[in-house]
């Protein structure tokens, strides 16, 4: 767990310097300068890239996430699989490219009536397509070398820098929206450029032969895996992204920004998790290669009450901060308070079974989180048809909470059944009567101004939760790590 730990916090630390970055970018700064539908507009553009970019990468995270332990070997160039990966995803790329731009004319067509800033700049797809794709092969392969923190502060911190800078430059006059996007679009390469050079000086880049390690066994599971692979990344970004995408198409851009803005919020719960995540599956798929289940079992109930106990925290956060975080938005954004409440259900709900999606991913029973992921993108699609017509943007989020809870009901069930793996415990049941008992006790703290009342009402709930997790034993590493800062204290 050490390497778990280590980049964990390193990458949940750099992401929360993103969240401080992307708050006075999105929410303080974007509702005040843009216009919702122009902030609808660079989240649908992201939007549908990432979605586009599940099919065009052809399955290849799959490949790497469950099979690179297989191919690791430093001296060979780790068999060719760089180079293997780079072929296909510029395959994949080419073929998608094709597609989009031959069906571009009628998308912008479709689009101009109740989306017409999206039909202006739908051009720019393709190029976030191609982006997308190749940052997330080479993000990846940083992640099964260990290296899951580079990734996280490239897209985290350094993306929201630029574009900080750049909304700045809107607001001074120095370029026009039009500019704006297009220096947005072009900032989507350095990420990946940055890898690049860091995997030369690591003398990682090296684009040997693979034909010679590759067999027709593992041609035939790369097949499998990719094939899996398509259908689940198209259900882990349905998600995140596809609400969106739906509230555009049912209630027009501007609802589609005023909904990013409030789903913003509740993100924050998610951080610590994709931290997490990203350092775990190449730990995982080696536990499995093992077949180390213990190990697996481990970090699958730690994961899931450090994670959750994070989550609460940062949910009690947010709902004792409400009232502050719409005095920093302009009036039209209180449409989109449910939004915040209810998807920070969601995330709970999501984050409160650790690691359970990347061991059922890296597991030999892959093909079964594919199917329980496509579950997910039908439940998905058929959920926000209903419920947005209905709620609007509000529909759209209990669209996700249900569709949520459903797949993770489903994937806890499944490794119980398969392997006897269980993330749960009394301590959860514990984290949760703390946090609603937290989230009391500063509700009757007393409104103060703006920025006193945020101060006070987060320090509040922040030590006294901590205290709890303390007193209570909640976490064995959380214990540890606040013992430590205590002990530094002391000293000083």
């Amino acid at each position: 767990m050490g390497v778990i730990q280590r980049q964990t916090i390193s990458g949940t630390f750099y992401s929360y310097v993103g969240v401080i970055i992307g708050f006075v970018s999105l929410a303080v700064l974007s509702p005040k300068i843009f216009s919702t539908e122009q902030i609808g507009l660079t989240q649908i553009l992201i939007a549908t890239s990432s979605i586009l970019a599940q099919i065009g990468g052809l399955g290849f995270n799959n490949v790497t996430n469950r099979l690179f332990p297989y191919f690791r070997d430093r001296e060979s160039g780790h068999n060719g699989f760089l180079s293997l990966g780079l072929l296909v995803t510029i395959a994949g790329f080419l073929i998608s490219a094709l597609i989009i731009i031959i069906y571009l004319p009628t998308f912008e067509e479709a689009n101009k009536a109740r989306s017409a800033l999206l039909s202006d700049y739908a051009y720019y797809i393709p190029v976030l397509l191609g982006m997308t794709m190749f940052f997330s092969l080479l993000d990846n392969f940083c992640k099964v070398l260990f290296n899951a923190v580079l990734g996280t502060f490239l897209r985290e911190v350094l993306l929201r820098l630029i574009n900080l800078g750049l909304i700045i430059l809107f607001l001074l006059d120095v370029i026009t929206f039009r500019g704006y996007i297009l220096y947005f679009v072009i900032s989507q390469a350095i990420p990946a450029l940055i890898i690049i050079i860091y995997l030369i000086r690591e003398g990682e880049f090296r684009l040997t032969g693979f034909k010679n390690f590759i067999d027709r066994p593992l041609v035939n599971e790369i097949i499998k895996l990719s094939f899996y692979g398509i259908l689940a990344g198209l259900s882990g970004i349905a998600i995140t992204n596809i609400d969106k995408y739906m509230v555009n198409s049912i209630d027009g851009l501007s609802d589609a920004g005023i909904y990013s803005i409030a789903v913003y919020f509740a993100t924050i719960i998610l951080i610590p998790a994709r931290s997490l995540g990203k350092i775990s599956v190449p730990i995982i798929a080696e536990a499995w290669k093992k077949n180390d289940v213990s190990e697996i079992n481990h970090i699958y109930s730690r994961s899931s009450i450090n994670q959750y106990l994070i989550g609460l925290l940062i949910m009690a956060g947010i709902f004792c901060n409400l009232k502050n975080i719409f005095e920093f938005l302009p009036a039209e954004y209180i449409n989109g308070k449910l939004v915040i409440i209810i998807f920070s259900i969601t995330n709970i709900v999501n984050v409160s079974t650790g690691v359970s999606q990347y061991i059922l991913g890296t597991s030999y029973l892959y093909r079964y989180q594919t199917y329980l992921m496509l579950l997910l993108i039908i439940l998905v699609i058929i959920t926000n048809t209903i419920m947005i017509p209905i709620w609007g943007m509000t529909g759209a989020a209990l669209a996700s909470l249900l569709s949520m809870s459903v797949y993770t009901f489903l994937t806890v069930l499944m490794l119980w059944k398969k392997y006897k793996l269980w993330p749960f415990s009394l301590l959860h049941l514990k984290a949760t009567v703390v946090a609603v008992a937290i989230f009391f006790i500063s509700s009757l703290i007393p409104p103060m101004s703006l920025y006193i009342d945020v101060v006070v009402r987060s320090l509040v709930i922040t030590i006294l939760f901590l205290t709890a997790v303390l007193v209570l034993k909640l976490s064995d590493e959380g214990s540890e790590i606040l013992r430590k800062i205590l002990r530094v204290i002391r000293r000083d």
